[in-house]
C-alpha cells in the first residue's frame, strides 16, 4: 500500500533519455550536445544538465516519460524476503507490484522496517559496499538481560564467524532487553551474530533508519511510499561521498 506519495527532486538529463531506450551514456549525450533535446521548449545543450518530474522533455520533437524513476520507502513485514522471485516465501517486491525495482540491501525473512526499493540502479553502489560506511540503525529485542560492558564491546568491534571482527559498532540501551545498535556494514546476519558472540539471542529485529533517513513511524508493516525530497536529496549526498 502507498502511504503518502510525494514528488520527488531532479536526475540528470542523459539519465532519463537512457530510460528511455534512447542509447547508452555516450549517445544519450550525444543527443543533447548536437542540440536534439528540449526541456519546456528550451534546447539543452549541458550534457549534465538536471531536470524533475513537471519538466517536459522532448527529443526531435517527440516527448518522452519523465517518472521513469522510483524510490519507495518500505517497512518491510515479518515473512517477507527481499527479492523479486521465490518459490517458497512471499517477496517485497509483489507488495508494491513494480516488476522493475529491486531491494537496495536486504533483510532477513523475519527482520522489519525500513528497506529501500528502486529502479535506479546509479544510487546503488555507494549505499551498498561495506567500504562507504553507510550508517543502518536496527531496534533489537533480545533473549538475556543486556550488561552495560556490551557498549564498549560493540565500539572495540564484535568478532563474529570466530574470525571475522566487525567494524566499530554503536549500541544505546534502551531497557533490560532493548537496545538500539548501528553497524556501517552488512555482513549475512550481522546484528545477530554479534549478540550470539555475546551469548545472547536477539528475538526481534526492525531497521529503524538507513542512511541517515529514518523509517516514516506512520508506516505500517508492508505499507511504503516515495521518498520526499528531503529524504532524496540525502540519498544523493551519500551517493556524490563517493563518487
Amino acid at each position: 500500500m502507498i502511504v503518502g506519495e510525494e514528488e520527488i527532486l531532479i536526475k540528470p538529463l542523459y539519465l532519463i533519455l537512457m530510460k528511455n531506450q534512447l542509447g547508452n551514456v555516450k549517445q544519450c549525450r550525444t543527443l543533447i550536445k548536437h542540440g536534439r533535446v528540449h526541456v519546456n521548449e528550451d534546447i539543452i545543450s549541458d550534457i549534465d544538465f538536471q531536470v524533475n518530474e513537471d519538466d517536459v522533455i522532448k527529443v526531435d520533437g517527440q516527448v518522452i516519460d519523465t517518472n521513469v524513476f522510483v524510490y519507495y520507502m518500505m517497512n518491510k513485514p515479518k515473512g517477507y524476503i527481499c527479492a523479486n522471485h521465490d518459490k517458497k516465501y512471499p517477496c517485497v517486491i509483489d507488495l508494491i507490484d513494480r516488476k522493475d525495482c529491486y531491494c537496495v540491501g536486504r533483510l532477513d525473512k523475519d527482520t522489519t522496517g525500513f528497506l529501500l526499493l528502486t529502479n535506479d540502479a546509479s544510487l546503488s553502489k555507494a549505499l551498498l559496499l561495506p567500504d562507504y560506511h553507510v550508517e543502518k540503525t536496527y531496534l533489537v529485542t533480545v533473549l538475556k538481560p543486556l550488561k552495560e560492558q556490551l557498549i564498549d564491546l560493540f565500539k572495540e568491534g564484535i568478532v563474529i564467524d570466530q574470525k571475522i571482527r566487525c567494524q566499530s559498532a554503536r549500541l544505546e540501551i534502551i531497557d533490560d532487553f532493548h537496545c538500539y545498535v548501528t553497524i556501517h556494514e552488512g555482513r549475512y546476519h550481522q546484528v545477530k551474530k554479534m549478540f550470539l558472540s555475546c551469548d545472547n539471542q536477539v528475538t526481534a529485529l526492525k531497521r529503524m533508519s538507513f542512511a541517515g533517513i529514518l523509517l516514516d513511524e506512520q508506516l505500517k508493516e508492508g505499507q511504503f511510499r516515495q521518498l520526499t525530497k528531503r529524504e532524496f536529496q540525502k540519498m544523493k549526498e551519500v551517493q556524490k561521498k563517493y563518487f
